[in-house]
């Protein structure tokens, strides 16, 4: 009876792919993959979980393969590895497996040999896995961790969403809360799980070669396409595109991406015969879509079009409650998967964890997590050892923007200075109001704030605009449209 089971095989030699495929492929079909170069195969197991990983201790690398087996236990948590060795056993390899299943057979395999070690290898996996009497667990689905309410709706809509492998999706919520992890989760969720999962990044791709990049062109279709592209279209096919920061798409990539979506087809650049594409599309945005229609930036149909399923992922301010959980899990990615100490927050710190706002939500925490295990290894984590901006919050009630850079680490006298510039940014400047001179412009008053606070910030920064529009939870992009709207450009220097 076959099994639903992904087996990556990595060779360094395809040809002695074959006969591993025929002992094998009985029981588990359609899930071989072959992959010859290490790179492939991290990139392989960060999109599609597998149980078991044949590997070829002769594939190529850029570094030895005590580091690759490091490498590819960081990236995959329950992993079973087959190693693949030339006459004698590679010994202790001095890579931390992390108690992992893991076994070596010598070329050329015996089928008897690798049936044995596949099947301890799953009986081990089960194990682990579903101890006895014990129920399954509703905190965490495809990388997503939480117990908190709004969570667990999100998980059951991602199972019914992924039922349905066709309709589009459109995923909202702020930067930072793992749009992207959802429309994995509805990936490797769905029947199209078995085929190629294919983000794409919107905003940081430059507007001309988007349209190449999705599209794809024929050699000679404009000047320095000496070679024809697949587009990224192609590379989803029967699998799901992930459309990241789609609010960021131009018009003329907007009315292409309708037709793809309608007609189940697409044009590569240069090329006049449309391609049938069997492709899901979800898409993601921290953007308000529907005053972006209003504004005329975004199709009013492709709008429609996109929402057919809508998704919120709440902010992580709404879900205090799964901040332990979260620091659980990136403790250990950051600290025992990396070989340091654990560190541990005092009781103090995780209170003012939980009172934090988390402007960039759970990439902000699992960012100060790495920071805190890199400058604080194995130790436990007080207030005092917090960025300032955490503290300063707790003590004024004012929410200092979050900082990108990381800490350093800093002397009581240089804690001192930093608090003080950061408290005097913390004071919003407070535009003047008299009411006995009769009604006031509200729209002039938040304008007036607005331009104030915003000359504070290039102040602090030295004129420094990307580092302002962090300083302010801004994008780059919106606070060069307001210093341009607001004609303040060099005003920070008078």
């Amino acid at each position: 009876m076959s099994q639903s089971i992904n087996i990556l095989i990595a060779l360094a030699d395809q040809s002695d792919g074959d006969a591993l495929v025929e002992t094998i492929a009985n029981r588990f079909p359609d899930i071989i993959q072959k992959r010859v170069d290490a790179e492939a195969v991290i990139v392989e197991l960060s999109r599609t979980p597998c149980a078991i990983l044949l590997l070829d201790s002769r594939i190529k690398s850029g570094y030895p393969l005590s580091q690759l087996l490091k490498e590819i236990s960081a990236e995959s948590k329950n992993l079973a590895i087959i190693l693949l060795v030339d006459n004698q056993p590679q010994g202790h390899l001095h890579a931390d497996l992390s108690g992992r299943p893991f076994f070596q057979l010598t070329f050329p395999v015996q089928p008897a040999e690798l049936n044995f070690c596949v099947n301890h290898c799953l009986t081990l996996l089960n194990g682990r896995n579903q101890p006895p009497n014990s129920k399954p667990k509703t905190s965490s689905i495809s990388g997503f961790i939480g117990k908190s309410r709004a969570m667990k709706d999100l998980f059951e809509i991602i199972r019914r969403v992924a039922e349905d492998d066709y309709s589009t999706v459109l995923i909202r919520g702020e930067s930072g809360t793992g749009k992207e992890l959802v429309a994995k989760a509805i990936h490797q969720k769905s029947g199209r799980r078995k085929h190629n999962f294919v983000p794409v990044n919107c905003a940081a791709i430059p507007d001309e070669l988007l349209e190449s990049e999705l599209f794809g062109h024929l050699k000679g279709s404009f000047t320095g396409a000496g070679q024809n592209k697949t587009g990224r279209i192609q590379y989803a096919d029967n699998g799901t595109l992930f459309l990241d920061e789609i609010g960021d798409m131009k018009p003329n990539l907007q009315a292409k991406l309708l037709r793809v979506i309608q007609e189940r087809e697409f044009e590569p650049v240069g090329s006049l015969r449309a391609t049938p594409i069997n492709t899901r599309i979800v898409a993601a945005t921290h953007c308000d879509l529907e005053e972006l229609v209003k504004e005329g930036r975004f199709r009013e149909d492709l709008y429609y079009r996109l929402s057919v399923i809508p998704l919120e992922v709440p902010p992580l301010r709404s879900r205090s409650e799964d901040i332990p959980l979260l620091l659980s899990e990136f403790i250990k990615r950051h600290t025992v998967d990396r070989g340091r100490d654990k560190i541990v927050f005092s009781s103090e710190s995780m209170e003012i964890l939980s009172q934090h706002s988390w402007c960039g939500n759970v990439r902000e925490l699992e960012n100060l997590v790495q920071h805190m295990a890199i400058l604080y290894s194995g130790k436990r984590i007080y207030p005092h050892h917090l960025p300032v901006k955490l503290t300063v919050h707790r003590e004024t009630g004012v929410e200092l923007p979050v900082s990108q850079n990381p800490p350093v680490y800093r002397s009581e006298n240089d804690i001192s200075a930093e608090r003080a510039a950061l408290f005097s940014l913390s004071t919003p400047p407070t535009p003047s109001v008299d009411f006995q001179n009769g009604p006031i412009d509200f729209n002039d008053l938040i304008n007036e704030f607005e331009t104030d606070l915003i000359i504070k910030a290039l102040k602090f920064t030295s004129g420094n605009k990307k580092e302002a529009s962090r300083m302010l939870c801004l994008k780059r992009t919106t606070l060069l449209e307001k210093i341009k709207k607001k004609e303040i450009d060099g005003r920070w220097d008078e």
